[in-house]
């Protein structure tokens, strides 16, 4: 008998102790301030440029931690989601994904020049020469010129064949740094979302510095001066690495 009491009580205060601590942990987790983000709403997909609607997202509370604290720099708050609402997506999206940030970029508005001896130069390019949507603002490049306009032989007997175009050679002029293609001033994926139509790929441009007043660089000037002498009167495109130095 006194056995089964002590067995009892054992129990009692096993499940007592149990209460009491699911209690503590319960209030204590509570306690833990949580941040809200912005998510896609389970069952939803957003294909990239598709407008953001209020029914689409979902509020993700995540324990405020110190890593969660420094997810706020890269994540959308959910409290913010009215200045998301209406734009256009810039990628893919499935449901149970966070809005980051860097994905809600928007092409610039207007094309900077942002030092005082910088300006721009639009140099006609040969679009069949390279993949326009591979190159982003920002990105260096070298243009390949002829440094001779072709000619043409004498003409000969009018039976005879053609003769063909006498040999000239190109000339790699740069890098320069390039500020828009066509009226593309970001990346293509980025652009492409806003859903403005891509306009005149076959122009480049790309910034320069003017050594004195009215005098543009070296490199410019042997650019534009052998553009003009060439028959062609289109570059084409070398791309820098992005971790090169120029």
């Amino acid at each position: 008998m006194k056995t089964n009491i002590g067995l009892l009580v054992a129990v009692v205060l096993g499940l007592t102790g149990a209460l009491l601590n699911w209690a503590y942990l319960s209030q204590k987790s509570r306690a833990v301030e949580k941040i809200v983000f912005l998510g896609i709403a389970p069952s939803i997909s957003v294909q990239r440029g598709d407008t953001f609607r209020e029914e689409q997202f979902v509020p993700v509370a995540i324990p405020g931690d110190t890593q969660t604290g420094a997810l706020r720099q890269f994540a959308v708050l959910y409290a913010d989601r009215g200045t998301v609402i209406g734009m256009r997506a810039n990628q893919n999206y499935v449901g149970g994904e966070l809005l980051l940030r860097q994905d809600l970029k928007t092409p610039p508005p207007e094309l900077k020049l942002q030092a005082d001896k910088e300006v721009a130069i639009f140099v006609p390019v040969d679009s069949r020469s390279f993949v326009p949507s591979l190159v982003t603002p920002g990105d260096f490049v070298s243009f390949l010129v002829p440094s001779a306009p072709q000619s043409l032989a004498p003409a000969g007997d009018p039976d005879d064949p053609p003769a063909p175009p006498s040999a000239t050679k190109s000339e790699l002029i740069g890098p320069f740094r390039v500020l828009s293609l066509g009226n593309r001033l970001g990346s293509a994926d980025v652009f492409k979302a806003s859903g403005a139509p891509q306009q005149q790929e076959n122009v480049m441009t790309v910034s320069v510095r003017m050594d004195s007043p009215g005098v543009l660089d070296e490199k410019a000037k042997k650019l534009m001066s052998l553009l003009q002498q060439s028959s062609i009167r289109q570059a084409a495109v070398v791309l820098h690495p992005k971790s090169e130095k120029n």
